[in-house]
């Protein structure tokens, strides 16, 4: 056998493989720079930045360009509610009370029910700052001075948190019209206002607020013998029992005692000081009530219990001629006698 012939055929076969192994890896190398697959493009049919697939979801046309229309009229465009991931269809998409363009403008959430959270601490929730119109971001709205939770819109003498609290709309100011303002219902029927009721801290839908057998307008929460109510009445501080600072209890401190009455003329005298009286008229358009301080009163008060010696705890008259004085300060000078516009007697 020819041994260099048997070379020569062996290095051929050795070149081919080595060519053979080189093609190969070649391949290899070219197959790995081949670019990758790609997700398909999102399709979006009429450019206005939502894609057809969102569009058609939500009920709109992905072949017209209505990214600027407000769809729900919710105040904000399709194209917003696309990025704030709130629908289109739906003006309140979490549906807690709040519009989401509200929401978003006031920086909430539109997509989580936030409405019973007080963001701005004013003692006011997120959707309660939303029915009075103002910012849940700012403790203090118009700026006043004067926390949102504590503003009177409707001037009824009940706060924002009061009005909520009472069910009442903080923006009207007799609720259920029935020409009494909402500060001043009697919503429990103990003879206390609301604003009386909140002043005193007493629950206004609660009669009987601390659970002690006595209606809350009956208390005698100060200790001077008369009851809270008949001291608001009187203009009184229930909780002070000297309200007028003069070293006599309210109890004790009375305009006057009757010392002739005469029911034909209307004509009252009281004793108002020692030596001193006044004399006032008494029509039938004359308010007379109790102060009382004993329980067993009788209703209502009237004409009949201006007896001689009766005390009267309060006695207000006008001043018609508009001179500055009292009528009853000018019949003490002889200016004429002028007439009772309201009489409390006290009932011991």
């Amino acid at each position: 056998m020819n041994h260099r012939r048997t070379l020569r055929i062996a290095a051929a076969a050795a070149a081919a493989t080595l060519t053979t192994l080189s093609m190969s890896g070649a391949a290899r190398a070219a197959e790995g720079h081949k670019p990758k697959p790609t997700a398909p493009a999102v399709r979006d049919s009429d450019h206005d930045g939502m894609p057809d697939t969102w569009e058609k979801a939500n009920r709109l046309n992905p072949r017209r360009n209505d990214a600027a229309a407000d769809t729900d009229r919710d105040g904000l465009s399709n194209l917003r509610e696309f990025k704030a991931h709130t629908s289109p269809r739906r003006a309140d998409t979490d549906r807690d009370g709040m519009p989401d363009g509200w929401e978003v403008r006031n920086r909430l959430d539109p997509v989580r029910d936030d409405a019973g959270t007080d963001a701005d601490h004013d003692e006011l929730t997120n959707e309660q700052e939303f029915l009075v119109h103002d910012n849940p971001r700012a403790g203090d709205s118009d700026r006043d001075g004067t926390r949102d939770g504590a503003e009177d819109p409707d001037s009824d003498d009940l706060s924002n948190v009061q009005d909520f609290e009472l069910g009442d709309n903080p923006l009207q100011a007799d609720t259920d019209g029935d020409g009494i303002s909402d500060g001043d219902e009697d919503p429990d029927g103990d003879g206390l206002s609301n604003v009386d009721e909140f002043d005193l801290g007493d629950d206004p839908q609660e009669a009987d607020s601390d659970d002690d057998g006595v209606r809350d307008g009956d208390e005698d929460s100060d200790d001077d013998g008369v009851s809270d109510g008949d001291e608001l009445d009187s203009g009184d501080n229930p909780r002070e029992g000297d309200s007028d600072h003069d070293g006599v209890p309210d109890g004790e401190d009375n305009a006057g005692t009757v010392t002739a009455f005469d029911a034909t003329t209307g004509a009252l005298t009281l004793a108002i000081a020692t030596g001193v009286t006044v004399t006032v008229t008494v029509t039938d358009d004359t308010e007379i009530s109790w102060y009382r301080r004993s329980a067993a009163c009788p209703e209502p008060a009237s004409i009949d219990a201006l007896t001689t010696g009766r005390l009267v705890h309060k006695l207000e008259t006008g001043d018609s001629d508009d001179e500055g004085a009292s009528e009853s300060h000018d019949s003490n000078t002889g200016a004429g006698t002028p007439t009772a516009e309201e009489i409390k007697l006290v009932c011991a």
